[in-house]
């Protein structure tokens, strides 16, 4: 069964298609649709205006529309629902995260929500502090399972090295971030959010971290990786060097995954 996680699609697919289901305030919420294709991910074009209570009790109606006319006929070959398309939102991030979680409430647990938005993927801008729930492409960058070009294009992240991100408290911008993602250019790494590090270590060799953003809490869930035998690099103090390669098969499996114009 293909799923869908902090690492990507396991196992990936070859390829996705959307089709786009007029979910708006002016849709009379009646979709007929014949589609046969294996991995589809369904786009309800909500085409969001304000984030209001009253438009929200009406998109909530098109998901549960959905999951009764669409996805109950093609639950086999569904991978998700878009809930959102398009470019960066003129609302505060975190409100918007909100507004989309709480449309994504009335979809079954085994449906996974997605937000794919036109710009490049900022990893402190589109936090999984901000997006706990739902899934996220870009066009390009170092996060989520879909690239958004030309096709919808599933991505999955196996490298050994992580990378451990401050908490979305401490601000979006930080230099020694954006140093050490730069320095890592040609190596592969996963990014992980500070809260969710035990989560999400699972396979990882070695972490980074920036121990003058780390929070005390995080600081003890390193000393938990530590013990469990990963080795962890502080960026930023003398001597740090980017890991190196420790395989020549997970460099092309990975090289595969990222070409070089991505």
């Amino acid at each position: 069964m293909l799923t869908v996680d902090h690492r990507g699609f396991d196992p990936l697919p070859h390829s996705i298609i959307s089709i786009r289901l007029d979910g708006s305030l002016n849709s009379d919420l009646v979709w007929n649709i014949t589609a046969n294709d294996p991995h589809i991910l369904w786009e309800l074009d909500f085409n969001i205006k304000f984030l209001n209570p009253a438009p929200l009790a009406s998109y909530q109606l098109a998901v549960r529309i959905f999951v009764e006319s669409i996805w109950e006929k093609h639950r086999e070959n569904t991978l998700g629902v878009i809930l959102y398309k398009g470019a960066i939102p003129p609302f505060e991030m975190k409100a918007f995260a909100d507004y989309l979680h709480h449309i994504a409430a009335g979809l079954p647990d085994e449906v996974p929500p997605f937000a794919l938005f036109d710009c490049v993927g900022d990893p402190l801008l589109f936090s999984k502090e901000i997006f706990p729930h739902i899934h996220l492409g870009f066009r390009s960058g170092p996060i989520g399972p879909i690239q958004w070009g030309e096709t919808l294009i599933p991505r999955r992240y196996d490298a050994r090295l992580g990378v451990v991100l401050p908490l979305c408290k401490k601000g979006l911008q930080f230099d020694e971030v954006d140093e050490c993602l730069k320095e890592l250019k040609k190596t592969p790494y996963r990014l992980i959010n500070e809260p969710y590090l035990t989560e999400e270590w699972d396979d990882l060799d070695e972490i980074i971290i920036f121990s003058n953003l780390i929070s005390p809490w995080g600081r003890r869930m390193i000393q938990g990786f530590e013990a469990a035998g990963g080795k962890v690099r502080n960026f930023g103090v003398e001597g740090f060097e980017p890991p190196a390669f420790c395989s020549q098969s997970r460099r092309a499996s990975q090289a595969a995954l990222y070409p070089e114009n991505d």
